[in-house]
């Protein structure tokens, strides 16, 4: 069930419940919870399990998307219901609202008001990030574009060198053409109304926006998207300009269960990011790491986002101490503080409570467990390997050492290192289910959030 909103709708509920057959039609009765706010809602699917029928029928699942037009009231106790005509009229109502929001004007300093200047029409192509639904925002909307980009381009490059040199060319495979069709999903962003002194002024600015909205994609799918593509036309001309430049993609996480989540996730970081200098800082850093391949660098840049946030937060010269409240010395006896970065990183990590972390792994056909953690917790005492934070955070500092100052982390050199590389080495190289990238990583996300 979805309710009709300001911009979007919103998901509201979904339930699981055996229908009656009646006649030929199936009936479902559910009770709805009292506390639902009162307004319009619509179903929007329905997805049908079909149990098999012993050896014969396989189980089968149908899918039933209903029209929007499908549309009902929730009200509270006191309201007199509304006619069908009434819900009709105010769901148009709803709808015409959003696209007036939707075609809301970006008006680009130095000008103020919308009739000052010219009016553009931007769209920004973007590749890198899977989009389900189309997201409507105030100025501008997100559409998914369905299938990527093609590889027969280079398909093409390649035969032809293989047939220059006398070679055999190779045949054009559909699988691997759905495969990387599926590898590069495309949306575009359409700023319907961008009012600017000129085409490149309009142009900067939603160039300037899309990357925004980029980094916030970057948090809530795990790869920061690119612009392959910008078209601008001009209104009341015949006036375009276009520009390509080249994407990249590596893959992002699941949807979130609610559709348009996207959407409301740029609508609430947005005006964050466009007034604070600081917020815009370690989104874009940590957008930026999730699109580095390499893996130390990688390393690098998240604990550059915990670094950042750590400074920003965490007072210089406190003593710093293990979950469970006994001081970290060092090798000297002296107490380790927040005076280093790596200390400074620990106190954030630990003062936002959530820094456990389990992997699960075989080993000569056992079943064991790692926890990441306070040494002296029940969860260390039961598994088959407990790492303290303290460790973790030092292992992880190691491997950001090495790439700042070598630009790499040498294993065999590391082997030999002290107790905090050997400790990065072994967690890089076993099979524990942890390693220093995914825990700083992992991090790294957390601290966005707390942050704005």
């Amino acid at each position: 069930m979805l309710r009709l909103d300001r911009l979007r709708d919103q998901f509201a509920f979904g339930f699981g419940s055996t229908p009656r057959i009646v006649e030929q039609s199936l009936e479902i009765e559910q009770n709805l919870s009292a506390g639902m706010t009162p307004g319009l809602y619509r179903i929007a699917r329905v997805t049908l399990s079909v149990d098999g029928d012993g050896e014969d029928v396989d189980p089968q699942q149908f899918s039933v998307t209903f029209p929007p037009t499908v549309i009902f009231q929730i009200r509270s106790a006191i309201e007199i219901p509304a006619s069908p005509e009434t819900i009709a009229k105010r769901a148009e109502a709803i709808i015409f609202r959003r696209s007036l929001l939707a075609r809301k004007p970006h008006i680009v300093s130095p000008l103020e008001e919308s009739d000052e200047g010219l009016r553009f029409l931007v769209r920004v192509f973007g590749v890198g990030c899977l989009i389900h639904q189309s997201q409507q925002l105030e100025g501008f909307s997100i559409f998914p574009l369905g299938v990527g980009l093609s590889h027969r381009d280079m398909w093409e490059i390649v035969n032809g060198f293989l047939e220059s040199d006398g070679s055999e060319p190779l045949p054009f495979i559909e699988t691997t053409e759905q495969s990387f069709q599926a590898s590069t999903p495309i949306f575009v962003i359409s700023y319907e109304q961008v009012v600017a002194d000129n085409v490149d002024a309009a142009f900067k600015y939603c160039a300037q926006h899309a990357q925004r909205v980029f980094s916030i994609l970057g948090i809530d799918r795990g790869q920061k998207p690119r612009a392959f593509a910008y078209v601008v036309a001009q209104y009341d001309t015949n006036r375009w300009w276009h520009e390509f430049v080249f994407p990249g993609y590596r893959g992002n996480f699941a949807v979130d269960f609610n559709p348009v989540e996207t959407g409301n996730l740029i609508e609430r970081l947005l005006p964050r990011l466009e007034t604070s200098p600081f917020s815009r800082l370690i989104v874009a850093t940590y957008a930026d790491a999730t699109a580095e391949p390499e893996y130390g660098f990688a390393v690098l840049r998240f604990w550059s986002v915990m670094e950042l946030v750590a400074e920003h937060s965490i007072p210089g010269g406190k003593p710093v101490h293990h979950p469970d409240g006994s001081p970290i010395l060092k090798a000297n006896g002296k107490a380790e503080t927040t005076n280093s970065k790596h200390g400074r990183v620990y106190e954030y990590i630990l003062a936002g409570g959530t820094y456990e972390m389990f992997g699960n792994y075989v080993e000569e056909g056992v079943q064991k467990t790692l926890y990441i953690g306070g040494s002296t917790s029940t969860s260390a005492q039961s598994a088959t390997e407990a790492i303290a934070l303290w460790d973790m955070v030092r292992a992880v500092y190691a491997v950001r050492n090495s790439i700042a100052h070598e630009g790499q982390f040498d294993i065999a050199k590391a082997q030999a290192g002290d107790e905090y590389e050997r400790l990065a080495v072994r967690l890089m190289t076993g099979a524990q289910g942890v390693t220093p990238l995914e825990y700083i990583k992992w991090q790294a996300r957390r601290a966005i959030w707390r942050e704005i």
